[in-house]
């Protein structure tokens, strides 16, 4: 068993200084699909449904890219999320994240990917396993322990760019609804080299 270091501690108590990213607030709405088409600030999003939507992109949009990654990659002090399968202790999907981009969406909240499902988000202050994983992660105040069964779906979160936004690509975009309807993007996170973003 994986016990915390130290250095954890410390980094854990600094945390609420540190500079972190901007997380959508709740009332944000999310879109998952593919690209349908970019043209300049507008893009298109194919919803598995089958409808589509166009959103605004902004000079204050924040890009993600998603790469696939594995349970191995999950190590002691990551920063994970994680979305559950809903009534279970089990992850549905995770997230990791590039040392510049933890803290996002720490602590605990209801997500959208299905009803009762919850994303949260902290610090691994323990860990254990090999093919499937247990991890505690360490939140504010909070802290929340999950199974990882092996095949769960991973990706790595880092900085993106716009370039990425090309027809086919996997994303994952957060909006605020504008006064006249129009959809304003405020992050977006999008596949890369075929990955389907895990928020």
């Amino acid at each position: 068993m994986i016990r915390t270091l130290p250095v954890l501690v410390a980094l854990l108590a600094a945390a609420p200084a540190l500079a972190q990213p901007v997380w959508p607030e709740p009332s944000t709405h999310r879109f998952r699909g593919t690209v349908e088409a970019r043209q300049g600030d507008n893009l298109t999003i194919r919803r598995p449904s089958g409808s589509t939507v166009t959103v605004s992109m902004g000079p204050l949009t924040q890009v993600y890219a998603a790469l696939d990654a594995r349970m191995r990659d999950i190590k002691p002090e990551s920063y994970i999320s994680v979305v559950d399968v809903p009534g279970t202790d089990r992850a549905h999907r995770v997230t990791l994240y590039s040392p510049s981009e933890r803290g996002f969406a720490a602590g605990r909240r209801p997500w959208d990917t299905e009803p009762g499902a919850t994303l949260t988000g902290g610090w691994i202050t323990d860990l254990s396993g090999t093919g499937s994983r247990k991890v505690t992660l360490t939140y504010g105040d909070g802290t929340s322990s999950f199974e990882i069964p092996a095949g769960t779906p991973i990706t790595q979160f880092a900085p993106g760019e716009k370039a990425l936004l090309v027809p086919g690509a996997a994303v994952t975009v957060f909006t605020k609804a504008a006064p006249d309807g129009a959809h304003d993007a405020n992050t977006v996170v999008v596949g890369r080299l075929g990955a389907v973003p895990t928020l």
